[in-house]
């Protein structure tokens, strides 16, 4: 008996010290899966693209990322410490800088594609959370202009669109409510039109494959202003604005119908007619609307460019968007183009990376979209 007692003890033990081996190896399986799954998880950077994707380079024109960090916070600090880092990715680094692909111009409209070094961002848009696009056009008119196509979660390059002008571009805009991305232009008698592609089109376009330029859905014809400075949608509302330097600014709003399309009942001799228009600071590159505020971008020459911020009262009788009436001014490096305000960030465009602004050492070249966080800190002049 105390043999088999004896026996049934060390059979205890044995059984206790296997559950505890067992244990320990489903401990250590479980955390080798964790940490190897670990490593397998997207926060990893994504590996570099190629140079060049179908003629287009994708890289920095000016400068390795820790650099364009040092610079930008080295010149202006206030703005690099507003920077949102947290949510990836930071910047967008502008493709087709140091080359793009394009359609070589010629006037009837039969150019073949080639390679540009000239092109010159000018308009930016963001569809649906899936793509940043950035226009362009060829600085020596050389090529027709082209659209950018970036992925907006990763900032990789996806493609080129050519389209079938020489013009400015200087102002695009989504509007979210329709699946349509506008586009300014200019028409034949040399007046300021505007044309949209659904983003269908934009999805499905391969300029590779297809060695022409996207087809344009809609064009309307404008009666003001003459030419095109910067546009946004907003609320089923085209805003369409220009400068020069002797009459300053104008802003005009163009009211869509169900559709989001210009209404046929506003035209005059095939031109529509805006339903709103105000006076604004000359030198205005860019518009966006966020929440309760209007943003402006303005920028002249190599000096230092601004971001005016008003509280929105388009509705004010005589109201006016006038350097005195704006609430907050923020200083930005030279040559911003386009911005626009969306969840609670700025992102704006620099056209001081091309390939003619890169010969002058004395500039920031902004090589980036850059996004700034809405509730900034130290960096603005305020009137509240």
């Amino acid at each position: 008996m105390e043999e088999f007692l004896k026996d049934k003890k060390i059979l205890k033990r044995v059984n206790y010290w296997v559950t505890i081996g067992i244990v320990l190896i489903i401990c250590i399986g479980i955390f080798t899966w964790w940490n190897n799954s670990k490593k397998k998880t997207p926060h990893h950077k994504l590996k570099p693209q190629p140079a060049l994707i179908d003629n287009t380079s994708t890289r920095p024109a000016s400068y390795p990322t820790k650099e364009f960090k040092n610079l930008l916070s080295q010149n202006y600090p206030d703005i690099y410490k507003n920077l949102n880092f947290k949510q990836k990715p930071t910047f967008y680094v502008i493709p087709g800088l140091i080359q793009s692909a394009a359609i070589k111009y010629t006037p009837p409209g039969q150019g073949q594609p080639g390679i540009a070094y000239d092109m010159d961002p000018q308009g930016l848009a963001i569809i649906d959370h899936k793509y940043l696009i950035i226009s362009a056009y060829s600085k020596s008119k050389t090529f027709d202009s082209v659209l950018w196509v970036l992925d907006f979660k990763t900032g990789r390059f996806v493609k080129t669109i050519a389209l079938n002008n020489i013009d400015h571009v200087g102002g695009i805009t989504y509007d979210e409510d329709h699946k349509r991305l506008w586009v300014a232009t200019i028409n034949q008698e040399q007046r300021a039109q505007v044309q949209s592609v659904p983003l269908k089109e934009i999805e499905k376009y391969n300029f590779k494959k297809q060695k022409k330029p996207i087809k344009f859905e809609h064009g309307t014809n404008l009666s003001a202003p003459l030419r095109t400075s910067y546009m946004t949608y907003h609320k089923n509302k085209l805003y369409i604005g220009y400068f020069d330097k002797v009459q300053g600014g104008q802003l005009f709003a163009y009211k869509l119908n169900k559709k989001g399309l210009f209404k046929k009942d506003k035209m005059q001799d095939g031109l529509a007619l805006p339903s709103e228009n105000w006076s604004t600071y000359s030198q205005i590159q860019g518009i966006s609307f966020d929440k309760n505020d209007i943003l402006l971008s303005t920028s002249y020459g190599d000096l230092n460019s601004q971001l005016l911020i008003f509280k929105n009262k388009l509705n004010k009788p005589n109201y006016n968007l006038d350097l005195s009436e704006a609430d907050k001014t923020i200083i930005l490096p030279p040559y911003m183009e386009q911005i626009i305000g969306k969840d609670g960030e700025i992102y704006m465009l620099f056209e001081s990376a091309t390939a003619l602004y890169r010969q002058n050492p004395n500039l920031l070249h902004m090589d980036r979209v850059i996004k700034l966080k809405v509730k900034f800190k130290g960096l603005e002049n305020s009137k509240e």
